[in-house]
């Protein structure tokens, strides 16, 4: 690692880490304000200052593609100013040898995010979820309720009990529809893959005999059917391998998957989002003058077109719930038209 190469990675990964903690106290200020009106009602202050702390992952990770945009475009504006950008291209220094270390602090700042969202956000969201419908909205926490659900030609209806206990009702029927088995029972759990039941009535249609029930004291169905499946959890709660095992899951047994198929593509959008900023901060403030106005334009640019990317991140979300776009085309579609943009700016740049 050259001195140039230290320089470079340690400065831009000092001022992401600033602007982060700017940027977070101004949200949290924000936060702290809106939900103020709450305490007193539902909601302590030792509360209201959970809520705030528990919230710093999430704001990271939706906000860490706009911060590495800022912060190293703030950078780039310092050393175009000062002719410290300058001096290092008279000296022969490429390009690609410069944005080396900006990269190299872009994925730094990338993986710190997917580290969040992959062993903090699960723990964090699902308090955080709780205290606003409990503590903030006034209402009882959210229960399972009874739900049909579809695995290939068979049905289930669960109902919850206590402890993890259901009541179950298994229903498997031909392609036509024609019903061949029907499973009741009382108490059941599901672990390792497999509904275990309790006292379970069994039965089926015979044509000579009409329907003929047999009784087991236990029994059990495999199944890619979890109570899970039926309180479905938040998909920004659950890690990259979980959301894709659960998100096949959710497709081989005929239910919708979008969201989490959206997120399971969104943990590794985000990112790669990290570097595309790093090449659109280089493009927009890296000035061979020290002209404030000159400098001071391509900042605001980069503010202007952060801001632009939260948004436009956000309304996708909005149209993927709505089934409006294809689930992968709106997770990478930010990246790519972003990377189309920064692209260009280089390119026009460096004079090709």
């Amino acid at each position: 690692m050259t001195v140039l190469f230290r320089w470079l990675f340690f400065s831009s990964l000092m001022r992401i880490a600033a602007i982060t903690i700017a940027v977070v106290s101004i949200f949290m200020i924000a936060e702290s304000f809106d939900k103020a009106r709450f305490v007193g009602d539902g909601l302590s202050l030792g509360l209201l200052a959970e809520y705030l702390i528990l919230k710093i992952p999430f704001m990271i990770s939706e906000f860490m593609p706009v911060v590495v945009l800022i912060a190293v475009a703030i950078y780039m504006t310092e050393i175009s100013h000062h002719h410290e950008l300058a001096a290092m291209r008279a000296a022969g220094i490429a390009m690609a040898v410069l944005l080396q270390p900006l990269l190299a602090a872009g994925a730094v700042a990338g993986l710190f995010t997917f580290a969040i969202g992959e062993w903090v956000e699960p723990v964090t969201n699902e308090r955080l979820a709780y205290m606003e419908r409990v503590n903030i909205e006034g209402k009882q926490p959210l229960q399972q309720g009874v739900q049909w659900l579809r695995e290939a030609e068979t049905l289930m209806r669960l109902t919850p009990l206590t402890d993890n206990y259901f009541s179950l009702l298994v229903l498997k029927t031909d392609q036509e529809g024609a019903w061949l088995e029907r499973v009741d029972a009382d108490k059941a759990t599901y672990k390792y893959g497999q509904w275990l039941l309790g006292k379970t009535y069994v039965s089926h249609p015979d044509a000579d005999k009409g329907i003929i029930t047999q009784t087991h004291e236990t029994f059990s169905i495999r199944s890619n059917l979890s109570p899970e499946t039926v309180a479905a959890p938040n998909p920004r709660d659950m890690k990259w391998f979980e959301l894709y095992r659960f998100e096949k899951t959710l497709a081989e047994a005929g239910l919708a998957s979008d969201d989490y198929a959206f997120q399971l593509q969104r943990k590794l959008a985000a990112p790669l989002g990290c570097l595309l900023m790093v090449i659109l901060a280089y493009s927009l403030c890296s000035n061979m003058g020290s002209r404030i106005a000159a400098n001071s334009k391509g900042l605001l640019v980069a503010v202007i077109l952060g801001l632009s990317f939260y948004v436009f991140s956000a309304t996708v979300v909005i149209l993927v719930n709505g089934g409006q776009l294809p689930v992968f085309f709106a997770a990478w579609w930010p990246n790519i038209m972003f990377a189309g943009l920064a692209g260009y700016l280089l390119l026009a740049k460096e004079g090709y």
